[in-house]
């Protein structure tokens, strides 16, 4: 059996991490939508919508695998978690909390899901630790807003979380963004000294530069030792056929005699 391994790419491809958060722009309007045609409870069709989401994290999860980070993949799976939760409860006797229960799960879980990509973002020295830790203070605050009026205005929970929705899109589209200016080296440099990170930087320079060096040396030792073991058998041979001149005339001159 030939095992199946699923390619990382070294380059992050920002356009799937953007059309995945337009997804959720758009979600929030057609939401919008539902609350002027009437339908102000949005549980029945609240797991479509999650399931959805779900489809689409884990789907750009694996169109744009990177090494180390799984932050779209628990994404993935909050949105199911979420979506299960909300129709094994749908028909409890508080089922008008249910929607307001969800959204703060939801929001506890990306939260924490966010909050270990930026511990890991700031372990790496990397930029786009500043655009994700803003928009998690930003998540916080909007599903501290949206889950209180889920809670009081539940007669408009379709209009609550179709903003919801648009306004989480929003937020999340700065993390790409800003990734994308992030990679202009003068950018890069600037927020770097900035922030006095480039002695570390010279220092990283220069035990690469030291890396590269031994290798050259080790390579230069092994040319060295391959030139040594080829001279070394002719000198064994030009050695040999001496040895053996003497011998072969010694038997001449005995027949001769």
């Amino acid at each position: 059996m030939n095992k199946v391994i699923l390619e990382e790419f070294k380059k992050p491809i920002y356009a799937i991490d953007i059309a995945l958060y337009v997804i959720f722009v758009i979600s929030g309007f057609i939401l919008l939508n539902f609350s002027e045609i009437g339908l102000n409870d949005p549980t029945p069709y609240a797991p479509f919508i999650f399931y959805t989401f779900a489809f689409f994290t884990i789907l750009a999860y694996f169109a744009n695998r990177r090494k180390g980070d799984y932050e779209l993949l628990m994404f993935g799976l909050i949105d199911v978690i979420v979506a299960t939760f909300i129709l094994i409860n749908m028909y409890a006797l508080e089922g008008k909390f249910i929607m307001a229960d969800s959204v703060l799960i939801y929001s506890i879980a990306i939260v924490i899901n966010k909050a270990i990509m930026c511990n890991k973002l700031l372990k790496e020295r990397n930029l786009n630790f500043f655009p994700k830790v803003s928009v998690t203070i930003l998540l916080i605050i909007l599903g501290v807003f949206i889950v209180s009026s889920l809670y009081n205005k539940i007669e408009v929970g379709v209009m609550i979380l179709g903003y919801y929705f648009i306004i989480f899109g929003l937020l999340s589209l700065l993390e790409p963004l800003m990734a994308i200016i992030s990679q202009n080296k003068s950018f890069h440099k600037y927020v770097f000294e900035m922030l006095s990170y480039e002695e570390e930087i010279a220092e990283r320079e220069g035990m690469v530069e030291e890396k590269e060096e031994k290798k050259e040396e080790k390579k230069i030792r092994a040319k060295k030792v391959t030139k040594s073991s080829i001279k070394k058998p002719a000198a064994k041979k030009v050695a040999a056929t001496k040895a053996k001149k003497p011998i072969k005339n010694r038997t001449i001159k005995k027949i001769k005699k």
